[in-house]
């Protein structure tokens, strides 16, 4: 009887059978797909779809060439993601054969050609209803990864100033490094003074130090910057100020001074019916005037709250919601009227910062309301860049040969020559209305892509409409907008007395009632998100627009445009929307006066009972020299029956006929 087996005894021939058919096993299922081609299966069947049918699975497969994965790995979430598109190998996708040449751009001296590109909206357009075309602001190409990087070598680029006037200016080539600006330029005079472009970031009221602006000489610049650098293409717009130096009024400014660029005898910008560009091609000699692409807050927070809840929060609750910093803008007006500008706040910034790479700007415009306020004695002289050619030619200043004029009424010429003389009162955003030039329509791009975005007839539309002769003057049933602080917090700023507010709101209905008013508008003065679209398109209606005074009727910048008046009218005066602005008695400010009448439109302040119009206007008074002013708790008294009476006298002369009873 042979003796016991322990774990300790040689194996035996059966188990070394079994251990090695259970290692081939292993070795052939671990490497099918080349085991089954050693045994004569065709690649072409060793596919995921086959191999799940022999009840073996398969591995992830991988990417396809075009990064996507294969078709019967698809689901429905990355077609959502992804999309569906038809790709071929040596073709760019989405993009018309006929149009590759324009994507196809070889890389800097290696001659390489890079079919990487940047395109948004590539293939058919979005639209915003199935009839109709997207209408906006928007680049038409995109960038190749070749065009954002620069080798100047030992040609760095020249920074050239285009368009200047103290707070606003518009380079090109301008550089930055480590957070500093740097303008590259052998002849420092031809560029404007420092002083007057930008201020310290430390002390808004002087003017910038070395660490925030700086010219250096071409020389300097490739010891600095090296041999290359990365580039900013195309326009981009760059405020300094911080968040509680920002107004309302900052994309108005920014948008005057970009349309400077363009021939103050040009026809403006073009718009058609099947799309809108903000800037086209004008006839100042200067090439490729584009449309914004971006705009920089430096100094301007993504958010206001702490990003951290504080340290004695329940952790079990969610954490409030924090607050956008206030950069002046509402957030759905540049999706509305700039729907491919990105906006970039001082985390975006610092991203470009900490690269501690030189970066190029191809164009970009400057506003800094520091620079401005320093410089108002300079707004009415142009700068003018120096002739390439001729010697003692750099940086000359001259006083401007005519006056921007905003109205044709004797008594706006007045008003605006009495301005023009007090320089104190004007708002320091003012600064590119009074110094540069522009088309008369500049602003009308803007206001088309608004009525495009709310769907309301453009105003080219209208106009023909109601200038089909001239024989006859226009006749419209004026709409009114009232701009109510009412329902707002108390700290969102001043509003009527709650019984001078019934009063006024029963007088707007008597006048709707008898036909003088086309319709009466009640509308939230801080246009929270929920309710923007609706205030927007009331204001965009209107004729005439009231309210207490405060940023709250920035706004009434959309207004229709003037209508051209008829030869029978007496004076022929334009028939122009008016906007109506109540203050407390001993208080004015011009930022909503200067704003309307930029446009053509009429301006009216009332204290109580005292209407100021014209060149009657009460100078500056009662605010602080902040930009802006303490708006908290104040209740204005009105006198509704005066108030109404002139409103009534505006209706009449915009449009109103009395029907005959």
């Amino acid at each position: 009887m042979p003796p016991p087996r322990s774990w300790t005894s040689p194996p035996t021939r059966r188990e070394i059978t079994l251990l090695l058919f259970s290692f081939t096993i292993f070795v052939l299922s671990y490497n099918l797909e080349t085991s089954l081609r050693v045994v004569g299966v065709s690649p072409t069947k060793l596919n995921a779809g086959y191999l799940s049918t022999l009840g073996f699975g398969s591995k992830d497969p991988g990417l396809e060439p075009d990064g996507r994965r294969p078709v019967e790995w698809r689901d429905e979430l990355e077609k959502l993601i992804v999309g569906e598109w038809e790709w071929k190998q040596g073709q760019i996708a989405s993009v018309e054969h006929a149009q590759e040449s324009l994507f196809l751009k070889p890389l800097p001296e290696s001659g390489e050609v890079s079919t990487y590109i940047y395109k948004a909206g590539a293939g058919k357009t979005a639209s915003r209803s199935a009839t109709r075309e997207a209408i906006g602001v928007g680049l038409t190409k995109g960038v190749s990864i070749g065009e954002q990087f620069v080798r100047w070598g030992e040609r760095i680029p020249e920074t050239r100033a285009l368009v200047h006037v103290p707070g606003y200016t518009i380079f090109e080539n301008l550089f930055v490094l480590n957070g500093t600006f740097y303008l590259v330029a052998d002849k420092p005079s031809s560029l404007p003074p420092l002083g007057s472009i930008a201020s310290s970031l430390t002390d808004r009221s002087q003017a910038p130090t070395p660490k925030d602006w700086r010219i250096i000489s071409k020389e300097e610049a490739s010891t600095l910057f090296g041999s290359f650098g990365g580039r900013i293409f195309g326009t981009s717009w760059l405020t300094t100020d911080p968040a509680d130096a920002q107004d309302p009024y900052t994309l108005f400014s920014l948008y005057r001074t970009h349309s400077s660029l363009l021939s103050p005898h040009s026809s403006g910008a073009f718009t058609s019916s099947s799309g809108l560009r903000i800037i086209p091609a004008g006839t100042t000699g200067i090439d490729n005037v584009s449309p914004p692409v971006r705009l920089i807050f430096p100094s301007v927070p993504s958010f206001s709250s702490p990003g951290l809840p504080p340290a004695d929060a329940n952790p079990k609750t969610h954490p409030p919601l924090r607050i956008k910093s206030y950069n002046g803008l509402h957030p759905h007006l540049l999706k509305a009227v700039f729907p491919t500008m990105g906006i970039l706040y001082s985390e975006d910034w610092k991203d470009y910062v900490d690269m501690h790479v030189a970066y190029m700007y191809d164009r970009i415009i400057v506003a800094d309301s520091g620079a401005a306020e320093r410089g108002r004695e300079q707004w009415t002289v142009g700068w003018i860049p120096p002739a390439p050619k001729k010697s003692g030619n750099n940086g000359e200043l001259r006083r401007r040969d005519e006056e921007f004029q905003v109205s044709d009424t004797r008594e706006d010429v007045e008003a605006r020559r009495r301005a023009e003389e007090d320089q104190a009162g004007k708002p320091v955003w003012a600064a590119p209305f009074v110094g540069l030039n522009a088309p008369d329509d500049w602003w009308t791009p803007v206001r088309e892509a608004l009525l495009s975005y709310l769907r309301l007839p453009s105003d080219f539309e209208s106009s023909n409409k109601q200038t089909k002769t001239l024989s006859t003057p226009p006749s419209r049933t004026p709409i009114l907008t009232y701009v109510s602080m009412q329902m707002e917090a108390a700290s969102a700023g001043p509003r009527l007395r709650t019984e001078d507010h019934a009063a006024l709101l029963r007088g707007l209905r008597k006048l709707e009632k008898d036909g003088v008013l086309g319709g009466v508008n009640v509308v939230r003065g801080n246009g929270s998100m929920d309710v923007w679209e609706d205030r927007m398109s009331a204001i965009a209606q209107s004729s005439i627009v009231i309210g207490p005074y405060g940023p709250h009727l920035a706004d009434s910048v959309f207004m229709p445009a003037p209508l051209p008046s008829s030869p029978s009218q007496e004076g022929h005066q334009s028939i122009a929307p008016v906007l109506m602005e109540f203050f407390p008695p001993g208080m004015f400010r011009r930022d909503q006066e200067y704003a309307v009448r930029s446009l053509g439109s009429r301006y009216i302040a009332w204290w109580n009972e005292r209407k100021f119009a014209g060149n009657s206007l009460p100078p500056v008074m009662g605010f602080s020299n902040e930009r802006l002013p303490h708006l908290n708790g104040v209740e204005i008294s009105l006198d509704t029956d005066v108030v109404i009476q002139a409103i009534r006298e505006e209706a009449r002369r915009i449009g109103y006929r009395e029907r005959k009873k």
